[in-house]
């Protein structure tokens, strides 16, 4: 696996053991719906639920980073070419800092033309224990000897059903944007993920 794309979902584990105890935890929540559905068609939507979530926190870590930095105007002066000469690296020490975001989102699931939907909470913490943030050319390139930590939370109906805390080996240099060259990501191009309910 490439390390600087882990996913916060990679990060707690979700397709391993955080997502089977999930998906009881739903099935559990909705046992009262149970009865309504039969057998098969509840299965498929608590896996529908499952899914969801999965979805919610598929988002690599570096993007999530990136695009939290970017609101920041420390960060964004560190991007102002104008002010650092485009020859030179600029570097700017981490302290600890977290980033957290809320999903509330809503699956749908029609059984016998009815729909009932079921309320999805997905909270994501992020935290980033330190690290030197490096910009070139007005581009976020990378993170060196960043750690950090990851939280997250599945609630359904208002109820949590499950919680996971991590910690991240993220890789020695965290390299920012795609391509083979490592060009890094220009603050004003980062693309947005999944807007979240609220964040802090």
């Amino acid at each position: 696996m490439d390390e600087s794309r882990i996913t916060a979902g990679e990060a707690v584990d979700f397709e391993g053991s955080f997502g089977d105890k999930l998906r009881e935890a739903v099935r559990e929540q909705l046992k009262a719906v149970r009865a309504a559905m039969g057998g098969p068609v509840f299965e498929a939507a608590v896996d529908k639920v499952v899914e969801k979530a999965a979805q919610l926190l598929d988002a690599p870590l570096a993007d999530l980073l990136m695009a939290a930095w970017a609101k920041y105007p420390e960060v964004q002066a560190l991007c102002d070419a104008r002010r650092h000469p485009s020859e030179h690296e600029t570097m700017a020490e981490l302290c600890e800092h977290r980033f957290e975001w809320r999903y509330e989102p809503r699956v749908e699931v029609v059984f016998n033309e009815m729909p009932i939907s079921i309320p999805l909470g997905v909270s994501l913490g992020v935290t980033v224990a330190g690290g030197v943030l490096v910009v070139h050319e007005g581009r976020l390139k990378e993170l060196r000897a960043g750690k950090a930590g990851v939280d997250v939370s599945v609630g359904v109906a208002g109820q949590e059903v499950g919680r996971r805390k991590a910690s991240v080996n993220l890789p020695r240099v965290l390299h920012f944007g795609g391509g083979a060259a490592r060009d890094g990501v220009p603050v004003g191009r980062i693309a947005a993920v999944p807007e979240p309910v609220s964040a802090s």
